[in-house]
Formats: structure tokens, sequence, C-alpha cells
């Protein structure tokens, strides 16, 4: 056997490994859907280079097809449902809106084309032929899935590894035809220099789909950062940063409410049904306030039963209308804890300001909206202005 195709193989047999191991590693810090979508890359990887070396050092020392079935076979079920495993895990990673059929289209192509293997084709190797298919419907899948329109810092290296990919589709493509032609080596003279091409292509894949595992793990360790564990809320951190992002969208006179939350006795539900039935219950009500509000409002978990609600484009009247359906909805919002019935009320002071107003300023004028609803029976909604942070003024009850 040629030493370069030998030690290529072995090259891109270390890559392969050495890649699932830090994929791995990321996806244990971070258990989500996504990352398992790349450690089923990392691991689907290892099966198809298996499975293609082994193809390859098999037909290279010349092994006749009568003495080696089970280790061709084996050799194609790694690289046929490897590669499926490829195509489906990347799909996964990168949140394809065609995930889901994507991985179960694959699995189904993989089967077929293992199956193929059981028809006797004249004159060619149906195995060999198989295996073949198997990675260039691979390469033409990982291209289908990379070439797509995903967003920023995502789109980069996604682009640049699709093109990876649609390079290395005539690589196997063209053993296809050979197989099918049965002309052998023809078409390729000189099969190691397409070996180390298609190591290259694929070590430039890699780097690129690690490059996208990992953006994906710092917008993962990022949002849990900002973001309340139990209710799924931004946290007073996430707040900051939210608020300076929606500061930059707005014009400096459009119009933005900020709504100040306090669920009504929230102490008794945990004093007579435990900490557990609470925390169940301040979950339910941040996703009230999340079906109620539109997708780029922000909804802040302020800590305890305290919540913030942040309107843009939103005057006043619009948020009056939005928290008096809160309050509205918080009176149904019901629990039912071991047959007893759990349901409070809810009070709102909003504040109304413009996009280029202090944060701070807003917020604290919601809150003295937030204690004269309380302090005047809880249940209600009132509003608060700058004129009534100024002059001392209560805020109007509504």
């Amino acid at each position: 056997m040629n030493a370069d195709l030998l030690h290529s193989l072995v090259a891109d047999g270390f890559v392969a490994i050495t890649f699932a191991a830090l994929i791995a590693s990321l996806a244990a810090v971070f258990r989500h859907a996504t990352l398992g979508g790349a450690t089923m890359y990392a691991l689907g990887h290892i099966g198809f280079t298996a499975g293609s070396s082994l193809f390859i050092l098999l037909l290279t020392a010349g092994i006749p097809a009568s003495q080696r079935p089970w280790l061709a076979w084996l050799a194609l079920l790694a690289s046929a449902f490897g590669s499926a495993a490829m195509v489906g895990g990347l799909a996964a990673l990168l949140e394809h809106p065609l995930r889901h059929l994507i991985r179960w289209l694959c699995w189904a192509v993989a089967t077929v084309i293992v199956s193929t293997a059981l028809v006797p084709w004249p004159a060619v190797d149906p195995l060999k032929l198989a295996s073949d298919l198997a990675n260039s419907a691979c390469v033409a899948g990982l291209a289908a899935v990379l070439l797509h329109a995903y967003p920023k810092p995502y789109r980069l290296p996604a682009w640049w590894a699709g093109v990876c990919a649609a390079a290395l589709l005539p690589l196997y493509a063209i053993g296809s035809v050979q197989e099918w032609l049965g002309t052998g080596p023809v078409l390729v003279p000189h099969y190691v220099d397409w070996v180390w091409l298609d190591l290259a292509l694929w070590s430039t894949f890699n780097l690129c789909v690690m490059m996208l595992a990992s953006f994906r793990a710092l917008t993962m360790f990022a949002q849990r950062a900002r973001t309340d564990p139990l209710t799924g809320c931004l946290n007073r951190g996430g707040l900051q940063h939210e608020w300076e992002a929606l500061s930059a969208r707005l014009g400096a006179n459009d119009p933005l409410s900020v709504m100040a939350i306090d669920i009504d006795h929230f102490k008794a539900i945990n004093d007579h049904h435990g900490h557990a039935a609470g925390d169940a219950y301040l979950a339910r009500f941040a996703g009230l306030l999340h079906s109620v509000v539109r997708h780029a409002d922000l909804v802040v978990r302020m800590g305890g039963e305290e919540f913030l609600v942040v309107l843009h484009r939103a005057p006043r009247d619009v948020a009056e209308r939005v928290a008096k359906d809160v309050v509205e909805r918080t009176r149904d919002l019901a629990m039912d804890v071991g047959g007893v019935r759990v349901h409070t009320t809810a009070s709102i002071g909003i504040a109304a300001g413009r996009g280029g107003d202090d944060m701070t300023d807003l917020i604290q004028q919601a809150d003295r909206a937030l204690y004269m609803a309380k302090t005047s029976g809880r249940d209600r909604v009132c509003v608060g202005g700058p004129t009534d942070a100024r002059t001392g003024r209560e805020p109007l009850s509504r």
C-alpha cells in the first residue's frame, strides 16, 4: 500500500476523533439539544471516516470481495449511517427550520442506500457502490444545510463550510461513476493527491463546524447569564443589556412604556403551599406575561414576585390596555395544589416615556405608580409620569 495514502487515512482518523472529543467536551458543559446535534455530527463523522477509510484500505490492499464481506458491510454501515448522523446533527446545531424533517430524511436515505447493497449489480461491487453513494449523499446534504441564510455570526463559517462540502461532492461522485462504469482509477489518475485534497477540505470543514458550535455555546452562555432560570425571563443584568440594544433601535422621540408588576399576597402561597408551589406559580405567571406582550418587548424578573415589562414603541394608552389585560388574566390564573385551588391578583404601575429617557428614571416612576396601586387596594393599574416624579403628586389610578 502507498505510504502517503496510509498516512493520510491515519491523519483523517485522528482529525475525526480529536474533533469529536472537542465537541463532546463542549456539549458536556451545555446540555442542550443544539449542542447535542454537534455531538451527533462529531460521532457521525467518526463513523463516516472509519467506514470510508476501511473501504479504501481494503481496495488498495487488493483483498478479493469474497474475503471481505463482513468487513465491507461493517464499513458500509458506518459510512452510511455516520453520514446521516452528520447531516442531521449539523441541522440541529444550526437550528435549521426543517431540521426534524432533515433528520428523518437522512436516516431514510441511509437505509435505502444500504438496502441497494443487497441487489446484485452485474460487474459492479454493490458494497463499494453503496458506500460511494452514501458519501455523495452526505456531502450533498451537508452543503444543502449549510448554504442557508443564517444570522450573524454563523453566516460566514456556515457559508465557507458549505463551499467545502460542495467542493467535496465531485470527489465522491466520481467514485460512484467509476464504480458504476467499472472504469477503476482511470478517471482519477493521481488518486493519492485527491485523498490529500479530501483531507484538507474536511479539516477546513470541521474547523468551520467547530466555530459554529463555539458560537452557539457562547450565545447560550450569554443567554444563561442574562436569564432567570426559573421563569425564562430576563434578569437585571439582561435588562441592562437589552435596554441598551433597544435604545439603539429606538429614536429619541419614539414612545416607550415600562410596567412594574407585583403578584399580590404571593408570600401566602409560599407559606401555605410550599416554595415548590410558589415557583410553579411564578413560572406560570411569567408565561402569562410572555403571551400578552410582543416578542420584541422585554419581560424581566426583578426578584421574588416582582416583574418588569418594557413595551417598545408603545404610548401610555397601549400600556394601559396591556396592563389591564394582565390584571384580568391573573384573576383567572388558577393552579391546583393538592386539591386546593390557588389563585391571586396582580398590581401594576406604569411609566410612559421616550426612547431617549433614562432607564433608571422610568423604572422609579413605574415603581412609584406600583406602590400607589398596592396601597390603594391592589388588583389594579396605576399610571405615573415625570410630573408625578418631580412634584410627588399621586399618579392616576385606573
